[in-house]
């Protein structure tokens, strides 16, 4: 199996919680009590003491066969290609704060809601955070869409492929307005 097909393949799996996740973020709209709650039913599952080794093993392969496909590639030459890296190195550089950081909190701080407001409802942390969040999702969605792009390659580039990194970008300020407590 090559790189590239490990990359995807460990894509999709980190997808199936990814999906959870970002489904628990989109509760946020409901109110902090809706995200509370599912968070509440979801950690179960992905903190269980046999997943949660194994998803952080997968996102730790994920960096590492990212950061090497980057490295083997060279620069890129298309703006696709140019997407495609930016998003992974940031996913990359994101990735690679969050995990630890969550991680080394636990179990004195609870890393629920008021975790992650708290980076981002005073100055001058809300500096650093709230980007640092956007971009996380904006290069998530973007990422994906520059996969979309390159397995339909040469065709031109599909609806999806050029929305998701505009879609990623205002799911991302909806998560922000989230922790900001816009929804209740």
């Amino acid at each position: 199996m090559t790189l590239r097909r490990l990359h995807r393949l460990n894509a999709g799996l980190l997808g199936l919680f990814l999906a959870l996740h970002l489904t628990n973020h989109a509760a946020l709209l409901a109110g902090q009590a809706a995200h509370s709650g599912m968070m509440a039913a979801l950690r179960p599952l992905y903190r269980n003491p046999l997943v949660e080794p194994l998803l952080i093993a997968l996102f730790a392969a994920q960096i590492v066969l990212g950061l090497t496909l980057a490295w083997r590639r060279g620069r890129p030459g298309s703006g696709w290609a140019v997407a495609q890296l930016a998003s992974g190195l940031s996913l990359a550089f994101f990735l690679l704060q969050h995990l630890p950081a969550v991680l080394l909190a636990r179990p004195a701080t609870d890393t629920d809601i008021a975790f992650a407001a708290a980076t981002v409802e005073s100055l001058p942390k809300a500096l650093y955070f709230a980007p640092y969040y956007l971009l996380a999702v904006t290069a998530l969605a973007t990422h994906l869409a520059a996969a979309l792009r390159f397995a339909h390659w040469p065709a031109p580039p599909g609806v999806w492929a050029r929305i998701l990194p505009w879609l990623g970008a205002a799911f991302g300020l909806v998560i922000l307005a989230g922790l900001w407590g816009a929804f209740g």
